[in-house]
């Protein structure tokens, strides 16, 4: 299509275009992202804040890397062997509740700074970032129809992106029962395609005896485990704690987990908003 017959330059010129109005409305996106899921309004200041340099670096390393071609070392005087890397196509991307905009920018610009088309099923509870990010790229010159965003349930509009023929690589970002049960729809569709998956973690978290100070690692623990109200892939589950400091670390982060102010995520003096 357009798009994937566009030189890198040319399409690291509207993924930069993109990245500016993404950046300029950085404050309308902070306030969706909080009032959709309920995270706290700082944390997403600081967040959102890098996702412009998404497309940013994608644009630039197309730009300077080409996607499409390489040339290794000859191996003999008499033959040139030459790899040509041209765009797979179609790349249905399914992505999370909890990171709506980030994880979706992620995987949004390095999908088209190599040619690709874009399907992208946001999380049901919270489309409407993706849907705006959606519009600045069309802004920025995007041509029309290479990035579709379509909102629905996994069961439906998921296992549709799983099976639809013309998908040449899917990518998942959820639960485990739910990234089996996409790569299932993928088989019955009979179709061998590229498929990645993160399905999250169980996080531990090592406590030492000789840290530093113990207040450190407590402040450390509790933004591990509370950050964005504990609802992120990388959440610290467990911790783990030398039996030398034990009770001094328990005490302090006791004190620590009991000063937290649950509240309205919109007000920047709430360190957990809504579950």
């Amino acid at each position: 299509g357009e798009w994937s017959e566009l030189n890198p330059r040319a399409r690291g010129r509207v993924l930069n275009r993109a990245a500016e109005l993404l950046r300029n409305a950085l404050p309308e996106f902070v306030d969706m992202e909080t009032r959709q899921t309920g995270r706290c309004l700082r944390e997403y200041k600081a967040q959102l804040g890098r996702v412009p340099e998404w497309f940013e670096y994608h644009a630039s390393y197309a730009a300077a890397k080409g996607f499409e071609g390489r040339l290794p070392s000859l191996t003999e005087a008499d033959h040139i062997n030459m790899v040509w890397r041209v765009p797979l196509g179609v790349c249905g991307l399914i992505t999370p509740w909890n990171h709506p905009v980030l994880i979706a920018a992620k995987k949004i610009s390095v999908a088209l700074a190599a040619g690709n088309s874009v399907v992208v099923k946001p999380p049901l509870e919270a489309p409407v970032t993706v849907l705006r990010l959606g519009e600045i790229l069309s802004m920025a010159g995007l041509p029309p129809g290479t990035l579709q965003v379509v909102p629905g349930a996994g069961q439906t509009a998921g296992d549709a992106l799983a099976r639809h023929p013309m998908v040449e690589k899917l990518d998942f970002t959820g639960g485990t029962a739910t990234g089996l049960q996409i790569q299932r729809s993928m088989a019955e569709a009979g179709r061998v395609r590229a498929y990645s998956a993160e399905l999250g973690g169980n996080a531990p978290i090592l406590v030492f005896s000789d840290t530093r100070k113990v207040q450190e690692a407590v402040d450390g623990v509790c933004f591990a485990a509370f950050v964005a109200s504990g609802q992120t892939c990388v959440s610290g589950k467990r911790v783990l704690v030398q039996d030398e400091i034990f009770d001094e670390f328990q005490d302090a982060l006791i004190s620590k987990v009991t000063s937290l102010r649950v509240g309205n995520p919109l007000e920047e003096a709430t360190d957990i908003g809504p579950v």
